[in-house]
């Protein structure tokens, strides 16, 4: 693997621009703010979370209905079995939490989370990437397509090869 660093955006975008026409990648960005040019992906969360909420309401909703009208059916003051409007605050709590469950697993699911290690994190440019420091990363264990690439790399200020 190797780690580039540059000083700033333009010579980041320089260096993918000729890593692409080269056919070296993929690559790795890790920058102190977003790219320009990068493409906004969108993100499964929110549908993940919506099919939560809407599970949780129909389970909160079929469990009540089910107690109330087939296990256990009183009669109370003359009210219908099926009283919907008494379930409809318990099915809203339980929406929000099931919904609130479903996003807080897909998000770590979906992030690869807890990952508590990456090789590229041995490397000395990535203490300032967050920082003022723009890197990138190659992730390949071939030494010819390293090689390949280090011309494209030719304005950065510290390129580096990491053991991955």
């Amino acid at each position: 693997m190797m780690v580039a660093a540059f000083r700033d955006q333009d010579g980041l975008l320089d260096a993918m621009g000729r890593l692409r026409s080269d056919g070296i990648g993929p690559v790795q960005t890790y920058t102190p703010v977003p790219l320009p040019d990068a493409e906004e992906v969108g993100s499964p969360i929110p549908l993940v979370i919506a099919i939560g909420g809407i599970a949780g309401a129909l389970a909160s909703l079929a469990l009540q209905t089910y107690s109330s009208v087939s296990a256990y059916p009183l009669d109370i003051g003359g009210r219908p079995d099926f009283a919907w409007a008494s379930f409809v605050p318990t099915v809203f709590e339980n929406a929000v939490l099931v919904a609130i469950l479903a996003g807080f697993v897909a998000f770590f699911v979906l992030n690869r989370m807890p990952h508590l290690y990456d090789p590229v994190d041995e490397a000395e440019a990535m203490r300032r990437a967050s920082a003022d420091r723009w890197c990138l990363a190659i992730r390949s264990d071939d030494p010819a397509l390293l090689d390949r690439a280090r011309p494209a790399l030719s304005g950065a200020v510290s390129i580096e090869e990491v053991a991955s």
